[in-house]
């Protein structure tokens, strides 16, 4: 009866123990294997998912704009082009860089900033050509600078002059037009136009460098000087000093004329042989800009000024 119970005894706790473990089993099953599973397909799931990337430049955009509302307008220009350096592939890049240009181009007509500029009194016989000649700077920028209604100058007169060190920067893949500005030693970026198409001669080899031979005005197809009357809607151009490099407003497609087949033909020439088209719009080379900025680029760089081709 003793040996029954013992027997007894023990299945029980042989059971029990087995009860146990599979319990343990169960229960770390659930809470372990199975959550470890589920969040390795969770993670899996949002990998294999296009979740919106995080943006960092577009908080340090949000409070390089709030500084200059503040009026801390320096202050705000630093934070956009530190923006600019560390997060190159920002969404608020652009953006950042048109309040950049717009700041430089306030601040380089404002009388408030005298930095960098000189007030030269006329002498005698004075033009203004030859005041820009002599003082680096341009006929466009002393007007638009001084304010000036005629280009007629009275000895005594009182003129602000900027001293215009600009160069230009070309991105063909990009199609952008940067305006660097050097102080001293150092080159800074200081305004970016975007281009509406770069069509670069056959040939050209990137990069390459060059400077600017010269600005051109024609009014009614006669080139005109700045003290021309019909300069300011006269139509603008820059040219490099290489063939076909022209900075210049987009060209116009014009018709072509049609010539009515002549009865009688070359020798040899087919009955059906017409001239040859002239050369259409699309076949022009050049760096197109918006008129607003050629007229903008034409106070801003001279005869000289550099000009880099990149891609």
């Amino acid at each position: 009866m003793a040996k029954a119970q013992l027997k007894i005894l023990v299945f029980l706790i042989t059971v029990g123990l087995v009860a146990g473990a599979l319990s343990v089993g169960w229960w770390f099953y659930m809470n372990v294997l199975l959550k470890e599973s589920q969040v390795e397909k969770d993670i899996a799931a949002m990998k294999g998912k296009d979740r919106p990337r995080i943006d960092p430049g577009l908080r340090r955009f949000e409070a390089a704009v709030d500084l200059i509302r503040e009026g801390k307008i320096d202050e705000g220009r630093d934070a956009l082009y530190k923006l600019r350096l560390q997060f190159p592939d920002s969404a608020a890049c652009p953006e950042a860089m048109r309040i950049i240009g717009e700041i430089n181009m306030d601040q380089l007509y404002s009388h408030n900033h005298k930095a960098g500029k000189k007030d030269y009194i006329v002498q005698p016989g004075n033009t203004l050509m030859g005041i820009a000649t002599k003082n680096d700077t341009t006929v466009d920028s002393i007007i638009r600078m001084n304010g000036l209604m005629s280009t007629l100058l009275q000895p005594g007169d009182h003129l602000t002059l900027i001293p215009m060190d600009f160069h230009l920067g070309v991105d063909v893949s990009s199609k952008q037009v940067m305006l660097l500005r050097k102080v001293g030693d150092k080159e800074y970026l200081f305004k970016v136009y975007d281009a509406k198409d770069v069509r670069l001669p056959p040939g050209t080899r990137l990069p390459v460098e060059m400077e600017l031979a010269g600005k051109n005005a024609t009014h009614e197809g006669k080139t005109i000087l700045s003290t021309d009357p019909n300069y300011a809607a006269a139509e603008k151009w820059i040219s490099g000093t290489k063939a076909g490099v022209i900075i210049r407003t987009p060209p116009v497609a014009k018709a072509t004329p049609v010539e009515e087949p002549k009865a009688a033909v070359a020798k040899g020439s087919s009955p059906d042989a017409m001239p040859a088209p002239a050369p259409s719009a699309a076949a022009e080379t050049g760096i197109f800009l918006s008129r607003e900025d050629i007229e903008e680029l034409f106070a801003l760089v001279r005869k000289g000024s550099k000009l880099s081709l990149v891609r």
